[in-house]
């Protein structure tokens, strides 16, 4: 089991974001998508026959993040605008698109890891969805806390019907924590916004912000 200490500072951070998001809706989705620069993908294609590793966690977000710096995994989106994947994205030009019936199964386990916002004051949810018995699974089972499948606002299935949280200004990533195969996955060109890559090392949690910091 996780810690005492960090097991509590992570209900709290939990309590913060379901008050938070208790006013939101719902929108069924069906897709994790992943956006980077052309080069990411460029890269796997030549050097890594294909295969998308995944890579150890930042430290953006909340200080206290039990996965910063500790767990490896791959950042999807979850989130809808309008019913519809967003048609831009801030972390890069090139996006694979990812079935959520092929990786969030009876065989993964859902956690919660994250609640923080940045200077732009939207607010994100970090999931973590792992493979039930691997590693990542058994470091998150003593670091993190497992949500209910079927019973989360975040992101929840049942039978083949998958719904996320629609919220305005609030955004749910979810970190997976398997490799993934690029063969045959379509990669498409997407406008990009602002600097159009991820921030290295991560942008860290807004400080002061009442909504999402614990007290």
């Amino acid at each position: 089991m996780a810690e005492a200490g960090s097991t509590e500072y992570l209900r709290k951070l939990l309590r913060k974001a379901d008050e938070h998001c208790s006013a939101g809706s719902s929108d069924t989705v069906s897709t994790f998508y992943r956006n980077k620069p052309s080069s990411y993908f460029d890269d796997i294609k030549d050097k890594h026959n294909n295969i998308m590793e995944p890579y150890l966690k930042d430290h953006g977000g909340d200080p206290r993040c039990p996965i910063n710096g500790r767990l490896k995994g791959l950042f999807f989106n979850v989130t809808l605008q309008g019913g519809t994947i967003p048609h831009k994205s801030p972390f890069g030009a090139r996006r694979v698109k990812l079935p959520l019936s092929e990786v969030f199964n009876d065989s993964a386990n859902l956690y919660f890891a994250d609640f923080y916002c940045k200077r732009s004051r939207i607010h994100y949810v970090t999931l973590v969805l792992t493979r039930s018995g691997s590693d990542a699974d058994r470091f998150c089972q003593q670091h993190l806390l497992k949500l209910d499948p079927q019973g989360n606002r975040y992101l929840s299935k049942k039978s083949s019907i998958y719904k996320t949280l629609d919220r305005d200004a609030v955004h749910v990533e979810v970190m997976y924590t398997e490799s993934v195969d690029l063969t045959n996955r379509d990669l498409t060109s997407t406008p990009t916004i602002g600097q159009g890559q991820s921030t290295p090392g991560g942008i860290p949690k807004t400080v002061g912000c009442s909504i999402c910091n614990v007290v």
